[in-house]
């Protein structure tokens, strides 16, 4: 599944799903720009994958700013020469129950669970439309299908759009050869729930067929996949990867 040649852009890319995803992705020959809210972590992971040799772009970004996510997407292209590959990762779990979620919180997930990923398609897709080729993957979560047992309604509600929106992503583009498809994984084992109770993670894996959390390293598989040419004729799918914790 190789990528020689090609240019992707991961969001969230600081730590967890993200860098393993950029590693998968920068290990198949793709150049990859980084980017994250987070400076420190957006470093780090560069250096992580400067050291194997990837050819990397480090971005220090909040996907919920329009101005920004047209920055990232133009500073790309100039410095990696073009734009292959969106995955948009970045993301926020409040475990908060309904009735404590403040406007603010609930408006702060869906910037950036939802609205980012609006805005950075709306800045890639008229690159990917003009060379008529494109991937789209949307990191969206079990949560969005299901509901969630854990995390915050308003992640969940968030992801649930996501994957909604992903549909019409897919439907619009198809004619010019762009797909896009949702990875939706089930309890992850990242730092976004290392803090989580260890009774509730293990609540969680009793009801995975499987017998564990999901690794950064499987969603990379399933982002590297949904990257390649391999699932060029695969477009509006939710790919689930959370070990038959939902089987549908």
């Amino acid at each position: 599944m190789a990528l020689t040649g090609q240019v992707a852009i991961v969001t969230g890319a600081g730590r967890g799903i993200g860098r393993a995803i950029a590693q998968a992705l920068g290990g198949a020959g793709a150049a990859v720009a980084i980017a994250d809210i987070d400076h420190p972590s957006v470093q780090a992971t560069a250096e992580v994958l400067a050291a194997e040799g990837m050819r990397t772009l480090a971005l220090t970004v909040d996907v919920a700013d329009g101005t920004a996510v047209q920055e990232m997407v133009a500073r790309t292209i100039e410095a990696l020469g073009g734009l292959h590959i969106l995955v948009n990762n970045a993301a926020i779990c409040p475990l908060t129950p309904i009735e404590e979620i403040s406007e603010q919180e609930w408006d702060r997930v869906m910037d950036v669970n939802l609205k980012g990923p609006f805005l950075c398609a709306q800045a890639a897709v008229p690159i990917l439309r003009q060379q008529r080729y494109g991937r789209i993957i949307n990191i969206a979560s079990v949560a969005g299908k299901m509901g969630s047992l854990t995390a915050g309604a308003h992640y969940a509600a968030s992801k649930g759009g996501l994957i909604a929106f992903t549909l019409c992503l897919a439907r619009q583009y198809a004619p010019y050869n762009i797909t896009a498809n949702v990875i939706a994984p089930g309890p992850a084992a990242t730092d976004m729930t290392r803090d989580w109770p260890e009774e509730t993670k293990q609540r969680l894996i009793e009801r995975i067929p499987l017998g564990r959390m999901a690794l950064p390293q499987d969603v990379a598989a399933a982002a590297l996949f949904l990257a390649s040419e391999a699932a060029g004729f695969i477009t509006g799918e939710v790919l689930d990867v959370n070990g038959g914790f939902l089987m549908d």
